[in-house]
C-alpha cells in the first residue's frame, strides 16, 4: 500500500495518533521538572498543585504523575498488539496451506477460545507482581484464535491465485512464497488489525492494571490513577479526571485513523 493511496483523514487522524504516541512516550522525561510525583506536598485530594490538577490520595502532585503515566502502558499495548499479531498472521498463513495437523492446531484454538481472557491476564498481572510485561504471552495465545482465523480466511483466496502459482511453479518453497506474495498483499488489512489490535490491548492492559491495583504497587499508570483516587473524586476531580481523559486522548485518534485507514480515498 502506497501513501498516495492513503486517504486525507487517514493522514490527518494518522498524524494526530503519531503526537499523541510521540508525547506519551517523551512526557516521563519532562515529569520531573515539574514535581516530584512521589512527594507528598499537601493534603490528600487538595486543589492547586502543578498546573492546577491539584493532589492524589496520599497528597502527591496529579500532573507530574499524568505525565509518567501513560509510557509503559502504551509499550505494553503496541507489544501485545504487534507480538500477537506476528504470531497471528503467521499461524493463519500455515493454516491456510492446510497443512498436515492443521486440523489438530484449529481444534486447540476452538478450546482456547473459551478462556475468559480479562480473568486470565489479570491473575498473571497480579502473579507477576503488577507487571503489564507479564501479560503479554497470555494475551498473544488467547487472542490467536481470533486472528488466525482473520488472516487465514483473508489468504485462503490468494492461494489460488496465479501469481502465487506461478511462484511455486518457479521453484519457490511455500514459506518463501507466501512471504513473498501473500503478505505484501495483506499489507492493509494486516495494517488496520494492527491497529485495532493496538486498540484492544490498550483496553486489555487498562483493564487489568484498573482491577488489580490492590495486588502491588503498580507505579503511575493512568487506570492505576483512576482507581486510586475514585475516592476523592467529589474533592478533587481532576485526580480521576486526568488520567481518564489521557486514555481517551490517546485512543480516539488512532480508533479513527484505523477506521479512515479502511474507508476510500478522500
Amino acid at each position: 500500500m502506497r501513501w498516495c493511496e492513503v486517504s486525507i483523514s487517514a493522514r490527518i487522524w494518522g498524524g494526530i495518533a503519531l503526537l499523541m504516541v510521540l508525547v506519551t512516550v517523551a512526557a516521563p522525561w519532562l515529569a520531573p521538572a515539574i514535581g516530584d510525583s512521589a512527594a507528598t506536598t499537601a493534603f490528600a485530594y487538595s486543589t492547586g498543585g502543578p498546573g492546577g490538577l491539584g493532589h492524589d490520595y496520599l497528597g502527591r502532585p496529579v500532573l507530574p504523575q499524568l505525565l509518567e503515566g501513560g509510557r509503559a502502558l502504551l509499550i505494553a499495548a503496541l507489544l501485545t498488539a504487534v507480538v500477537s499479531q506476528g504470531v497471528g498472521l503467521a499461524a493463519g498463513l500455515w493454516l491456510a496451506t492446510r497443512a498436515r495437523g492443521a486440523w489438530f492446531v484449529r481444534f486447540v484454538l476452538d478450546v482456547v477460545l473459551v478462556t475468559p481472557m480479562i480473568v486470565a491476564s489479570l491473575v498473571v498481572y497480579q502473579r507477576a507482581g503488577a507487571s503489564l510485561y507479564a501479560t503479554i504471552p497470555i494475551a498473544t495465545a488467547l487472542t490467536l484464535p481470533f486472528t488466525s482465523r482473520y488472516y487465514r480466511a483473508a489468504a485462503e483466496p490468494l492461494l489460488g491465485a496465479a501469481f502465487f502459482e506461478q511462484a511455486r511453479v518457479a521453484g519457490d518453497r511455500t514459506s518463501v512464497a507466501l512471504v513473498r506474495e501473500v503478505v505484501p498483499v495483506l499489507l492493509r488489512p494486516v495494517l488496520a488489525d494492527l491497529g485495532l489490535a493496538t486498540i484492544t490491548a490498550l483496553y486489555l492492559m487498562a483493564t487489568i492494571s484498573f482491577l488489580g491495583t490492590t495486588a502491588a504497587e503498580s507505579g503511575f499508570l493512568w487506570p492505576t490513577m483512576v482507581s486510586r483516587n475514585l475516592d476523592g473524586l467529589g474533592l478533587n476531580p481532576w485526580a480521576v479526571l486526568a488520567p481518564l481523559g489521557a486514555m481517551v486522548a490517546l485512543t480516539v485518534p488512532v480508533n479513527l485513523f484505523v477506521d479512515a485507514l479502511g474507508g476510500r480515498r478522500d
